[in-house]
C-alpha cells in the first residue's frame, strides 16, 4: 500500500471515528449535524495537501463540551477555509481580520475548528461556535501589536514580561457574535515543578486565585515538562485562563475532575476509546466561577475492542 493510500484511510478513519463519537453525546442535537458534518467535508484530503494534516478532538469530561480542530499547510487548508466560511457566511469584519493577522503573522500551520457547548447559547441552549487558528510558534512581539489597548493586553503583557517569555504556541480566533480570542503560551521552568508552580501562579494573577494544592500534587505527577497555559480574550477583557498538560492516562483525568470539584461522566472513557488509543492533552480551566476539565484526544487510531477499557473512577 503507498503512502498516499495509507493516509487516505487514516483521513477516512479519522471523519469516520469523530462522526461515531456524536452518536454518545447527548449535547449534539438533530440540527447541528449539518455544520459538524460541512467542517468535516471542507479539511482538505491527503492528495489535496503537500505535507500532512493534524486532527484533535476535545471532550469535556461531562460531555457536555465537544471541540473538533484541523490544520496543516496553508496552501491546502486556506482554500478549503474559504469555500467553509464562505457557507457559513462569515461576516466581512473576520474576513478581514483573518487576512489581515495570516498577513501579519505569515503561519506554516493554519486550520478551522468547529465546538458545541452544552447550555451557553443566549436562550440557555446549546451552542455552535466555529473560527480558525494558527498552530505554529509565533513571537509575543508580533502577538501584542495585534492587540489594542485594554486590560487584557496589559494584564498578559505583565505575565509574559515577568516570565520572560517570548513567543506563543497557537492563536485561535471565533467567528460570529461576541467572538473571542484565545493564545497558549509555554509554561515557563526548566522542571514538572517549576511549571505546576508558574501554573497556580499564572492562575492567581489572571483570575485572583491560585490552583487549588490537591490540583497541584495531581499536576505534579505529569510525565515532562510540557505544561502550557491558554488565555482567552473577549471585549477586551479575559474571560478564560485553562492549564494545558500532556496525556495522562484516564484514571488520571478522573481523579484531576475529583480534585476540580467538576463532573466526570461514567462514559467518557467510552468516548475516548472510540476515538483514539490515548490522550494528547487535558486541560484544567476557569471562567469566572465557573471551572472545567476537558481532554484532548488525537483521533483515528481507536483502542482495539479486545482491549478492556480503562476504569474510572467517575462513578465513585
Amino acid at each position: 500500500m503507498s503512502s498516499l493510500d495509507l493516509a487516505l484511510q487514516r483521513a477516512l478513519a479519522v471523519r469516520l471515528n469523530l462522526q461515531i463519537s456524536l452518536s454518545q453525546m447527548p449535547i449534539v442535537e438533530e440540527w447541528m449535524d449539518i455544520h459538524l458534518d460541512r467542517w468535516l467535508e471542507h479539511n482538505p484530503m491527503p492528495h489535496e495537501m503537500p505535507g500532512p494534516s493534524s486532527y484533535l478532538a476535545m471532550l469535556g469530561t461531562d460531555l457536555k463540551r465537544v471541540w473538533w480542530g484541523a490544520w496543516g499547510d496553508p496552501s491546502g487548508f486556506i482554500p478549503k477555509m474559504a469555500d467553509y466560511f464562505k457557507l457559513y457566511n462569515i461576516a466581512r469584519s473576520d474576513s478581514r481580520a483573518l487576512d489581515q493577522i495570516g498577513e501579519h503573522l505569515e503561519p506554516r500551520l493554519v486550520g478551522s475548528w468547529i465546538g458545541v457547548w452544552g447550555g451557553r447559547g443566549a436562550d440557555g441552549r446549546n451552542k455552535i461556535t466555529t473560527g480558525w487558528h494558527f498552530m505554529d510558534p509565533q513571537p509575543w512581539s508580533k502577538i501584542e501589536d495585534m492587540f489594542g489597548t485594554h486590560e487584557a493586553k496589559f494584564t498578559l503583557k505583565k505575565w509574559v514580561d515577568d516570565n520572560h517569555v517570548d513567543h506563543i504556541s497557537r492563536f485561535s480566533q471565533s467567528i460570529g457574535e461576541e467572538p473571542y480570542s484565545e493564545i497558549e503560551l509555554p509554561m515557563p521552568g526548566a522542571t514538572v515543578d517549576d511549571q505546576v508552580q508558574a501554573a497556580s501562579l499564572a492562575f492567581l494573577h489572571f483570575t485572583g486565585a491560585p490552583i487549588d494544592l490537591s490540583l497541584v500534587d495531581r499536576l505534579r505527577g505529569v510525565p515532562e515538562p510540557a505544561l502550557a497555559l491558554s488565555v482567552r480574550v473577549r471585549g477586551g477583557k479575559i474571560v478564560r485562563v485553562g492549564a494545558l498538560a500532556p496525556g495522562p492516562i484516564v484514571e488520571d483525568v478522573a481523579a484531576l475532575c475529583v480534585d476540580a470539584k467538576v463532573a466526570c461522566d461514567p462514559k467518557l472513557d467510552t468516548v475516548i476509546g472510540s476515538l483514539a488509543q490515548k490522550l494528547a492533552r487535558v486541560e484544567y480551566g476557569r471562567a469566572g466561577d465557573r471551572a472545567g476539565v476537558d481532554v484532548y484526544v488525537e483521533p483515528g487510531d481507536p483502542r482495539s475492542k479486545t482491549q478492556p477499557a480503562a476504569p474510572s473512577s467517575a462513578a465513585n
